[in-house]
């Protein structure tokens, strides 16, 4: 296995030829066999083909691109909609005693190449910027993405003159309760059984844990 040239272009033997892909796109060069999945993260590479699947670390480091937050425009709706789909299952939210839908509310977007590699939907609520939504591709989870977009709102709510940012999650959520209070948020409020209001039902979450409760946290940055 080999990783050169300025695209990270990873070579692999296979099948009388060899493979390559870089991290946008995978050929077949040199085989008439079909092309393994091949999928990349920081740090990381799988192939997975009718042989089984191996995994391991990029012997050569990959310096990742940049990350460019901005507002999103039009054309990224299509692509802020897909990840926020992934993340959720769905483009309605429910917090604070509403259900919103993301696609009517205004977002920032996290690019690394080309597409959105992340995107956060938010609104203005008083004195505060909501964060409605946050989603990353998975492919750059843990790369940063996700800490930027927030970083991007706080500097924004700070431009707008607002005093705080609230976000509100599910009790199960514990990855997004890290994330966020690690980041200088607290928590404020439990709402007992208001998921479950709200659904109609109660589903298992992350580790199985039961999704019942809204919690919501704040950050004062005035």
């Amino acid at each position: 296995m080999t990783l050169s040239g300025p695209d990270k272009t990873l070579t692999l033997p296979g099948g009388g030829g060899f493979y390559q892909a870089s991290l946008n796109s995978a050929t077949t060069v040199g085989s008439a066999r079909p092309l393994p999945q091949l999928l990349f993260s920081p740090g990381l590479w799988r192939i997975a083909g009718p042989g089984g699947a191996a995994i391991g670390p990029f012997e050569s480091s990959i310096d990742l691109p940049p990350v460019l937050v901005r507002e999103a425009t039009d054309s990224d709706r299509a692509a802020a909609r897909e990840l926020f789909a992934r993340d959720f299952g769905r483009t309605h939210i429910v917090a604070f005693g509403e259900v919103m839908d993301i696609d009517q509310m205004p977002a920032l977007v996290a690019v690394m190449y080309t597409d959105p590699s992340g995107a956060l939907a938010y609104r203005l609520l008083g004195d505060a910027l909501h964060i409605v939504a946050l989603a990353t591709d998975p492919m750059w989870q843990r790369s940063g993405v996700g800490g930027h977009l927030v970083a991007e709102a706080e500097l924004l709510a700070r431009r707008l003159g607002l005093k705080r940012l609230i976000v509100s999650t599910t009790n199960d959520n514990l990855p997004a309760l890290y994330f966020y209070q690690r980041r200088g948020y607290r928590l404020t409020d439990l709402v007992p059984n208001s998921i479950i209001a709200q659904t109609g039902q109660e589903v298992a979450g992350f580790a199985g844990i039961p999704v019942r409760d809204e919690v919501r946290l704040e950050k004062r940055i005035g």
